[in-house]
C-alpha cells in the first residue's frame, strides 16, 4: 500500500474521541507500511463544490457523452479532482463521529462529490460498475449510545451500499457506548478498542 486517504471531520478537534481513534488506526497501518504515504483532508477547512445546477446538468451530460459547456467544465473539473484523488488511494479512510444516527452532514456533502460517472463508476452493458477495485473503504467512528446494527443505525448501511457500489472492500472500526455510562466508562471503552488496534 502506497498512498492512504484519510478524510475527516471532527469538530472537536483535539478533544475528539474520533480523531484519537483515527490516530490510533493510523499508527497501526503506518506501522504495517512503513512507506504509506497519509494524504489528509479535513472537512472543517476544505471548501467542496455545491452540486448545484451546474454539476447537476454536467453530470447528466457525461452520462450521456454530451459535450459541456466552458461554464459547466469548470464545475465538472473540480468535482474530478476531488473524486479521482479518492479514486486514486490506495485506501480511504473515513473518519466522523455518527451525528443523528448517521453521517455528519459535510461527509455526506463530499462522497456525494466523489461518487460521479466516469471516475467513480461507469454504465456497461450489465449496467453501472464501480471503480474500487475492491480496495478497503474503512470508516473510523465514535457513537455516544450503543447502536450496534440497530435500526437507528443508518451510517453502516449507507457506506456499505456505497462501497458495494463503487466496487470497495467496506470496513469499520468503531467505539460505542462512550456516553451511555458516564465519561470513566466511556474513556475505558475507548481505551479498549485503541489498545485492540495495536
Amino acid at each position: 500500500m502506497d498512498v492512504l486517504l484519510e478524510v475527516s471531520f471532527c469538530p472537536k478537534q483535539a478533544l475528539s474521541r474520533t480523531r484519537r481513534l483515527a490516530d490510533a488506526y493510523l499508527a497501526k497501518q503506518r506501522g504495517i507500511y512503513p512507506e504509506l504515504q497519509v494524504q489528509q483532508v479535513d472537512l472543517e477547512v476544505a471548501r467542496l463544490p455545491d452540486i448545484g445546477l451546474l454539476a447537476a446538468v454536467a453530470k447528466s451530460k457525461t452520462i450521456g457523452g454530451v459535450e459541456l459547456t466552458p461554464e459547466e467544465q469548470v464545475v465538472w473539473t473540480e468535482i474530478g479532482g476531488i473524486a479521482t484523488r479518492f479514486m486514486s488511494a490506495d485506501e480511504v479512510v473515513l473518519v466522523a463521529p455518527m451525528w443523528n444516527f448517521s453521517l455528519p452532514y459535510k461527509l455526506k456533502h463530499y462522497l456525494d462529490v466523489v461518487a460521479q460517472p466516469g471516475i467513480a463508476f461507469r454504465y456497461g452493458e450489465q449496467g453501472a460498475e464501480g471503480l474500487g477495485r475492491g480496495r478497503p473503504l474503512t470508516l473510523v467512528t465514535t457513537r455516544g449510545g450503543v447502536i450496534g446494527d440497530s435500526p437507528y443505525n443508518h451510517q453502516t448501511p449507507l457506506l456499505k451500499t456505497l462501497a458495494g457500489f463503487l466496487d470497495f472492500d467496506y470496513r469499520e472500526i468503531v467505539a460505542e457506548g462512550l456516553d451511555a455510562e458516564g465519561p470513566e466508562r466511556g474513556e475505558a471503552i475507548l481505551r479498549e478498542v485503541i489498545t485492540r488496534l495495536s
